[in-house]
C-alpha cells in the first residue's frame, strides 16, 4: 500500500483467518502513520512474527492468543459476535476514524462473507473501513472520483443491494452510462483504469469497491 492517512485516526486490524503470505500486513502497517493495532485472537501470532507491536488483543483465545499485547480484552467462549467485530468496535469506541482490517480474507467463506459486511457497520457509525490481502483492497463504494492505487490493475464494483441504478463510470476502459447493475450481473467485474483515476456515480444502491492486482 502507498503512505497514506497521517492526519487521520487509523485503527489496524489484525484477524486470524488462516494466510501462507502475511507480508503485506508489514506493508500495510507501514503505510499508514501510528496507528492503534488491534489482534484479534491468533491474529497476535502474524504481529509478533511481523515485528508489529499490538495495542490491544481481542478474543476468546481459541485460536492461539498470546501474551505479547499492550492490553488484553479476554472474550467468552460462546458469544454472538466475532473477534473481528469486537475489534472494530473498540476501535470505533477508542475514536478511530479509519479502520485497516487484514487477515480477514482466508480461510472458512463464512468469515470472509461477515468481515466484508462488517465494513457497512462501520459506515453506520461514520468510520472509512477497508479490507486489505495480498492481492485485493476492498471497501464500500462512495459515489465521486476514484484514485485507482498505483499497486492495482483491475477495480471491480460489486452490488450489495439487489440492483444499482444509475450506474456511470467515466475514465475507465470500459464505461458505463446510467446503467442498472444487477446483484446476479458481472457486468462491473474486472475494469481497468488507464491514467489512474475514474468517476463512479451511482444513484442509487450499495455496492463493494474492490481493487485487484
Amino acid at each position: 500500500m502507498e503512505r497514506v492517512g497521517k492526519q487521520m485516526n487509523w485503527g489496524f486490524v489484525i484477524a486470524a483467518s488462516p494466510e501462507e503470505e502475511i507480508g503485506y500486513i508489514r506493508s500495510a502497517y507501514d503505510a499508514l502513520s501510528s496507528p492503534l493495532v488491534l489482534c484479534a485472537d491468533g491474529g497476535l501470532q502474524k504481529a509478533e512474527k511481523l515485528g508489529i507491536p499490538c495495542d490491544i488483543l481481542i478474543g476468546d483465545m481459541d485460536s492461539g492468543g498470546g501474551d505479547g499485547a499492550k492490553d488484553v480484552m479476554r472474550l467468552p467462549m460462546e458469544k454472538d459476535f466475532t473477534d473481528t467485530q469486537s475489534c472494530l468496535e473498540e476501535a470505533v469506541r477508542r475514536g478511530c476514524s479509519h479502520v485497516l482490517i487484514t487477515g480477514a480474507t482466508g480461510g472458512r467463506l463464512d468469515h470472509l462473507l461477515c468481515n466484508l459486511h462488517l465494513l457497512e457497520a462501520l459506515e453506520k457509525k461514520g468510520v472509512h473501513g477497508l479490507i486489505a490481502d495480498r492481492d485485493n483492497l476492498v471497501q464500500l463504494l462512495e459515489s465521486g472520483p476514484v484514485q485507482v492505487p498505483a499497486c492495482y490493475r483491475y477495480f471491480s464494483i460489486l452490488p450489495i443491494d439487489e440492483q444499482l441504478r444509475g450506474v456511470t463510470i467515466e475514465g475507465a476502459k470500459y464505461p458505463l452510462q446510467d446503467a442498472m447493475v444487477q446483484r446476479d450481473d458481472s457486468l462491473t467485474v474486472s475494469n481497468e483504469a488507464p491514467s489512474g483515476e475514474v468517476t463512479i456515480q451511482v444513484k442509487e444502491g450499495r455496492a463493494f469497491l474492490i481493487f485487484s492486482r
